[in-house]
């Protein structure tokens, strides 16, 4: 093996709960870095994929997360919404497009694997600079107030991370899932 180092980098990779993430989020650069990083997973859409937004406003996602609910909501499950959107030093939106009807078959799937690419040279630039994440999902949002067009995309995931405080306990050893047919 070339480089047994980076391979196991990214095997010791695992999702930071927002909890054991301290308050300090990544810089700018290493964003910057991630996104470069995850530019680089196949696609075979000229016009790629996915992007990624920071999140500067999270009172204002909160506002997202709350209006998303339905009309009976009670004040519990608002407060609950709205406290989903203010966890993590840092939220990072991942965006895809919405399959469109002139689409082949196949389009969404292709452009869906290209995003779980995305997202993890993403996170593994993040691990790699010693910065914690965890990938979240959500309900569907209809209105979301600009972060993204809901004619065109959709939201695909959040990315809440920040630096981590301890690395978590590795995964142990388990049986190999390559199979030879």
């Amino acid at each position: 093996m070339q480089n047994p180092e980076f391979a196991r980098l990214i095997a010791e990779r695992r999702s930071v709960r927002p909890k054991a993430q301290l308050s300090a989020a990544p810089s700018d650069e290493v964003l910057e870095a991630a996104v470069r990083a995850a530019r680089s997973a196949p696609s075979h859409n000229p016009a790629y994929p996915v992007r990624f937004v920071k999140v500067v406003s999270r009172e204002k996602l909160a506002d997202v997360f709350e209006k998303a609910l339905p009309a009976d909501a009670d004040q519990t499950m608002r407060e609950r919404a709205r406290s989903k959107a203010l966890k993590g030093a840092c939220c990072i939106v991942l965006i895809g497009p919405k399959p469109q009807a002139d689409w082949p078959r196949f389009m969404d799937m292709e452009n869906l694997m290209t995003a779980g690419g995305a997202l993890t040279n993403f996170l593994n630039v993040l691990w790699a600079e010693g910065v914690g994440a965890m990938t979240l999902t959500t309900r569907e949002i209809a209105d979301p107030e600009g972060l993204f067009d809901p004619k065109t995309e959709r939201l695909l995931g959040f990315v809440l991370c920040g630096e981590m405080g301890k690395s978590p306990e590795p995964r142990p050893e388990t049986a190999s899932l390559l199979s030879v047919w």
